[in-house]
């Protein structure tokens, strides 16, 4: 059964906007169902097999470490070092949390956001996300896994490890939510192309027309099929693909096989965010700032 993740999108203030994606209970459970390394067909898919259930083993191993330390007894020592993971998660930021939740493999999307906000600008909040985030994941994953590197050395003294164990696990998670970024690039990718096939139509109705756009424009090279919407565009439709390597990349990456994120509105978010406060409110402060000016 293929991953199926929901997404719930809030506004809170401004520009700052609550996420929370969780998987359905069916989804997750075969999610976690590992096939054995030995049924692979060939060797690339043996060793990713087999890094599967190394991952699901040791995943397994830091659960059962951690439910343990949480039913510790107080003031011992796996109480406080329950309370010192604690402290760390604490630190983490609500946006790194979310998006690794978004598991790679991801097949079937649900965003649900209240419906007195329109559905492209739930689009654009998440792919401004994506893009603000993928840079910056990527750049911590790799210090701090430089950083573990020499840190690892304490693995083989008596000397408390916690520093390297740190370092590992912020670049793990780190890791983590570079892959739910690329998850969501790739949900959004779809519905990118498909805006701008249906554009190109348009253009290509008015240069039928007689129609002239300018030699330099965005209109001309869309038209001319420019290498930058060429991917989106090949992805949709083979009469795009106007080469033989734009053929076989639509070939390999078959319509049906994308993700095709479903968005969902609701009227009851709507009780907790309170449009018309937060439009009073923004109105209140601009003619304050006007009037103070």
């Amino acid at each position: 059964m293929s991953n199926q993740v929901r997404i719930l999108s809030l506004p809170i203030f401004r520009r700052h906007w609550l996420y929370y994606a969780w998987q359905d209970p069916q989804s997750a459970t075969a999610a976690k169902a590992v096939k054995n390394w030995r049924d692979g067909v060939n060797l690339e898919e043996r060793i990713q097999l087999l890094s599967e259930k190394l991952q699901s083993w040791g995943w397994e191993k830091l659960l059962k470490q951690w439910r343990s330390m949480e039913l510790a007894k107080e003031r011992s020592i796996k109480s406080y070092m329950y309370r010192l993971a604690q402290a760390v998660l604490a630190r983490e930021e609500p946006e790194e949390t979310f998006l690794k939740s978004i598991p790679q493999d991801l097949v079937h999307l649900q965003i649900i956001h209240p419906s007195s906000i329109p559905e492209r600008v739930v689009r654009r909040r998440l792919r401004l996300l994506t893009k603000q985030r993928r840079r910056k994941h990527s750049m911590r994953m790799i210090l701090w896994a430089a950083t573990a590197a020499p840190l690892t050395l304490l693995l083989l003294t008596p000397i408390p490890a916690l520093p390297a164990y740190y370092c590992l696990y912020r670049a793990f998670s780190h890791r983590q939510a570079l892959a739910g970024c690329r998850s969501l690039t790739d949900a959004f990718s779809h519905n990118d192309a498909q805006q701008l096939q249906d554009l190109r139509k348009k253009l290509l109705e008015f240069q039928t027309a007689g129609h002239k756009f300018d030699p330099m424009g965005w209109p001309t090279k869309m038209l001319q099929t420019e290498p930058r919407y060429l991917d989106l565009l090949e992805s949709v439709s083979p009469e795009s693909a106007v080469t033989a390597k734009a053929q076989i990349v639509y070939e390999k990456k078959k319509l049906e096989d994308m993700v095709q994120p479903t968005m969902v509105s609701s009227a009851e978010l709507d009780a907790i965010v309170k449009p018309q406060l937060r439009w009073l409110f923004i109105c209140s402060h601009a003619c304050n700032a006007a009037h103070a000016a």
